[in-house]
């Protein structure tokens, strides 16, 4: 199971530290990691074969807006998080057709209804190639049991983008950072 945490979650180089633990007892979207819900819903996102845990992924048209959530991705989050714990997102993506200058997009873990409060935010240059893209954080604030999403911002150019799974964990508060170094993006 330690070794298959590892694959999930994505990090071809897990330290000894991580791989001695069960990190997938630590994930709280284990129902919704392979959910994605695009906003707005047209065009509609098509669903590819990629090499990619669960073998799919996603392919979202965007377009460049004034406001970089006018498109998205989201992913409901199951389980809650409590000011101070430490958080950790990780997603698989690859730019299909790229942004002139090279695609970028910010992933955040934040309330799912208004005020959109964020306890998690990455920006990360997605690659024509797949990779897993991945942060931690300590929690800013607490958010309760299904009230949280992934967030990504899509709108930030125009680009064709591939979203895989997304994972998301709890270690909880005290836990030791770095054994996350690996992750800090």
């Amino acid at each position: 199971m330690k070794g298959l945490a590892c694959l999930l979650a994505g990090v071809a180089a897990c330290s000894l530290a991580i791989a001695e633990e069960d990190i997938a007892s630590r994930m709280i979207n284990k129902e919704t990691n392979g959910t994605w819900h695009f906003q707005p819903d047209k065009p509609k996102a098509k669903v590819i074969k990629a090499p990619v845990p669960g073998d799919h992924a996603f392919r979202v048209k965007a377009t460049k807006s004034r406001n970089p959530w006018d498109v998205q991705a989201s992913s409901p989050i199951a389980g809650a998080i409590n000011e101070g714990d430490v958080i950790m997102l990780n997603y698989f993506a690859r730019a299909e057709v790229p942004a002139e200058g090279g695609s970028s997009l910010t992933a955040r873990i934040q309330l799912a209804a208004a005020p959109y409060s964020s306890v998690l935010d990455m920006t990360s240059k997605i690659s024509g190639e797949w990779q897993s893209y991945c942060a931690f954080r300590v929690a800013s604030a607490s958010i309760a049991d299904n009230k949280s999403n992934v967030s990504i911002h899509l709108a930030t150019a125009d680009q064709v983008i591939d979203l895989g799974p997304v994972l998301v964990f709890n270690f909880g508060k005290g836990y030791d950072t770095n054994k996350l170094k690996f992750c800090d993006g």
